[in-house]
């Protein structure tokens, strides 16, 4: 047996981290999307109402100066 050539158990620990990589990737992505898509949906929906409102405040206040 040649111990300078890739042996079969080294191919086949290679395509053992490669898939487990591949899976740690791809949990980890939808892990992101899961709690990123919520609140950038609400992201937007924040912002349309801010620019519908002409750029103002939300809170109804138009004072410009003190009490």
């Amino acid at each position: 047996m040649n111990n300078n050539g890739i042996t079969i158990w080294k191919i086949v620990g290679i395509l053992i981290a490669l898939y487990l990589g591949y899976h740690a990737v791809v949990w980890a992505t939808a892990l992101i999307l899961k709690i990123a898509i919520p609140i950038l949906l609400v992201g937007g929906i924040v912002y349309l109402v801010y620019r519908t409102s002409g750029g103002r405040a939300l809170t109804g206040s138009d004072r410009r100066r003190l009490p």
